[in-house]
């Protein structure tokens, strides 16, 4: 750049200074002289004096600017493309990789045009024998900003002492959510999300034991159609996070085989950030986090055949621990469930004691189903 006398402070914003700017990232001095601020002309240059009050309120301003810094080299376009895809993430999630609730599913984040699958293990262990083992299978799609598409298809083995094993399919639930309330922030996000759906009846709830049917803790499923509602909610920022949601399951009964109860559903979620113990200002770190999570549940009379059961309604309260490690585009967790409260109508209740979750997260892109011309 050429040598100006005086020590005059270069403004890199005036366009009437791109040809001394081009390959020079402008820099702000004071002038050891105190000339007037203001535009002032120099041999055959224009040039604009900053007062010390002037330089101060721009080095504020500058500290005050958004934290993502990106050097971008307008000679490879890979890179540029890069740097806007880095850009966007911090847009879909500001608070760069954050973890998910490992018990529910209804807050789990997910992007437009973006597909998440969960593929669970959840072993299950409670008196009399009882053994479960749920591999549950989660799919979200997200079809715009706001949103979401929710299926859950659940298979698994229950046994239970002196009866056989059943394995098979349970009850597919699908939903579809919507974000209804939003605040984004630079560093944090908070979303309110109300969803509806049904529990499709894919389960078996006829399932027979030497002629007889089997108790409701071997039935995979409800024989109905089942609706299902309730809201979400979720907070992030770069340090912890935190779910929660409330929902309703109505099980109507049906005209033969066993029947669960209706239920209703309040979960809960804190997480936070055990590594990296400080966030990089530039890109997306691997997390590992902890995850404290509870489970309440009210579960009313289930059927037989269109009767009520004589006291079948229970309300049970679990609590979770849960390790989680999150990247970019995957996420694997374990962690331990135990019951803290059970309270049971009937006076030999199979209730389970523990459970352990094992699961891993896979977000992918998905095409979009707008046509362009809609866009």
């Amino acid at each position: 750049m050429k040598q100006i006398p005086f020590g005059v402070v270069l403004c890199g914003c005036s366009c009437r200074f791109h040809r001394l700017l081009a390959h020079q990232t402008p820099r702000f001095h004071r002038s050891p002289l105190r000339l007037p601020a203001g535009d002032v002309k120099i041999g055959n240059l224009d040039y604009h004096i900053y007062s010390n009050a002037q330089l101060n309120r721009r080095t504020a301003a500058q500290k005050r600017s958004t934290s993502l810094r990106v050097a971008i080299s307008p000679f490879s376009p890979m890179r540029t493309a890069f740097v806007f895809f880095l850009a966007a993430l911090f847009v879909m999630n500001p608070s760069g990789v954050s973890a998910s609730p490992a018990t529910f599913v209804t807050a789990l984040p997910v992007a437009k045009n973006q597909g998440l699958f969960r593929f669970n293990a959840e072993p299950g262990f409670g008196p009399s024998g009882y053994r479960s083992l749920q591999f549950p299978v989660n799919f979200a799609y997200g079809a715009t900003p706001n949103w979401s598409l929710f299926i859950t298809a659940n298979q698994g083995v229950l046994s239970l002492d002196h009866n056989p094993s059943t394995f098979g399919a349970g009850n597919t639930v699908v939903f579809v959510r919507n974000t209804l309330f939003k605040i984004d922030k630079p560093r944090s996000t908070f979303r309110i999300a109300p969803l509806a759906g049904a529990s499709l009846p894919t389960g078996q709830n006829r399932y027979m034991v030497n002629g007889t049917l089997a108790p409701g803790s071997l039935q995979s499923g409800s024989g109905t159609v089942d609706p299902y509602a309730g809201v979400t909610f979720g907070y992030n920022n770069s340090l912890f996070g935190a779910a929660w949601d409330a929902t309703y399951l109505h099980n109507p009964a049906a005209s033969a085989g066993f029947t669960p109860g209706s239920q209703f559903d309040a979960d809960g979620e804190m997480e936070i950030r055990l590594f990296p113990f400080h966030l990089p200002e530039e890109g997306l770190p691997s997390n590992l986090v902890l995850s404290i999570e509870g489970n309440y549940q009210d579960q009313g009379i289930s059927h037989v055949n269109g009767l009520p059961t004589v006291a079948s309604a229970n309300k049970t309260y679990k609590q979770d621990a849960i390790f989680e490690w999150a990247t970019l585009h995957w996420e694997f967790g374990a962690g331990e469930q135990i019951s803290v409260m059970q309270d049971y109508e009937t006076p030999h209740p199979i209730a389970q004691h523990s459970r352990t979750y094992i699961f891993l997260e896979y977000y992918v892109s998905m095409p979009s189903w707008r046509r362009r011309g809609q866009r």
